[in-house]
């Protein structure tokens, strides 16, 4: 199957790769300081137009579909070098919103949608906690009916948007309901009583990355503000599919990012009067890192082009290709860094940086371990493959 990207598609490209190439340079300060101004990042992507890019017209968004959003995350992480320049297009088109808009709650749609959409509230996804990753429906985190208002306890990590988002999408467990079938969700405003944040731990790489830890003590909300109760885990997970496309455009774009940088550089410099490119083994590496990306970019473009409505990526396909971006950038990066000898672990190379952010890119969204879990259970539907030992 081929798939040709439409003239619009090829102009949305070209804009979103001039406005990652406005933060080039400011991103080496970002990685330095391991601090952005996020507000202003994100306020600037709003000016060009990336927000909402997948939402409907008629809450205030432009109508697209998945393969916009994965050109346009790609193209301008391509071009600065930064998973930074992805995040105002992920608070406004990602998990968040996504949910929202699969919610049957009208009333709350009415009340955030349309703010988030616009960029002028951040809604990020409290999901992970202190004592569960990859395991999902052992969630720990409670809500409990209250008159008319939700109690939520808990603790939330790695909470992407945390301190800056005005609004955050918290996976709950409802009235101590086991399994998934008492996972659900609620939207947390940052003013609400009870709800505290602090600077997560710093990582590795994906330095300046706005990101925190979630402390809901007795934290109260309205009953209203409910996303969807329990017994909706799958409707849930439909939302959260869209975050592995994220990581998908996101590992796409650092590939293309540390081969740019590397092609350029093997064709300036010159070795025992030559230029490097000229060596077998430089355009042999070149060639395996090309066919990688390309790999990547057909399992990432054929996951966006079979999202069902054209917003929310099929499991199976996503999860195939976040499973292939996320453990093949690191094998990229580092033959990118090596090519450039010396030069490409030092401080003034945007792959260097890339080497270092790879390493989120592995896990974030969906270990490789739990990426083949789903894999496995879409190619043998008849089979069960349970992880807990009852």
């Amino acid at each position: 199957m081929k798939i040709e990207l439409t003239p619009a598609q090829e102009d949305l490209k070209r804009r979103a790769y001039a406005a990652g190439l406005e933060f080039r340079e400011a991103a080496f300060k970002w990685d330095e300081e391991d601090h952005v101004d996020y507000r202003a990042v994100s306020d600037r992507f709003g000016e060009l137009g990336f927000f909402g890019l997948t939402a409907p017209v008629e809450w205030g968004g432009q109508g697209g579909d998945c393969m916009d959003y994965l050109l346009a995350v790609s193209e301008a992480i391509r071009a600065s070098g930064s998973w930074i320049v992805g995040e105002p297009l992920f608070c406004t088109t990602g998990p968040g919103p996504s949910m929202l808009m699969l919610s049957d709650n009208a009333a709350l749609r009415e009340k955030y949608l349309r703010d988030v959409l616009s960029g002028r509230k951040g809604c990020a996804i409290a999901l992970t906690e202190p004592a569960h990753g990859s395991d999902l429906t052992y969630l720990e985190t409670t809500a409990v009916r209250d008159g008319d208002s939700w109690v939520i306890n808990g603790s939330k990590s790695f909470v992407t948007g945390a301190i800056y988002n005005e609004l955050y999408a918290t996976f709950v467990r409802f009235d101590g309901i086991p399994g998934p079938r008492g996972i659900g969700a609620v939207l947390i405003p940052s003013d609400a009583p009870g709800f505290s944040m602090s600077r997560g731990p710093v990582f590795l790489g994906t330095r300046s990355i706005p990101h925190g830890d979630v402390e809901l003590v007795d934290c109260r909300i309205p009953a209203e503000n409910l996303i969807m109760g329990p017994g909706q885990f799958p409707k849930l997970m439909s939302a959260f599919n869209m975050e592995r496309l994220h990581n998908c455009a996101v590992s796409l774009g650092g590939m293309m990012a540390a081969y740019d940088e590397a092609a350029a550089h093997v064709q300036q410099r010159e070795q025992f009067g030559r230029p490097v490119i000229e060596f077998q083994h430089v355009y042999h590496t070149l060639a395996d890192v090309a066919v990688t990306i390309e790999a990547h970019r057909l399992l990432s473009y054929q996951a966006a082009a079979n999202a069902e409505d054209g917003k929310y990526p099929d499991m199976q396909q996503v999860s195939m290709a976040k499973l292939f971006g996320g453990t093949k950038i690191p094998e990229v990066a580092m033959k990118c860094a090596e090519l450039m000898g010396g030069k490409g672990v030092t401080s003034v190379t945007v792959t260097q940086r890339i080497v270092r952010d790879a390493v989120t890119n592995v896990v974030a969204g969906g270990a490789p371990a739990v990426l083949k879990n789903v894999i496995a259970a879409s190619l043998f539907p008849g089979r069960k493959f349970p992880q807990t030992r009852d």
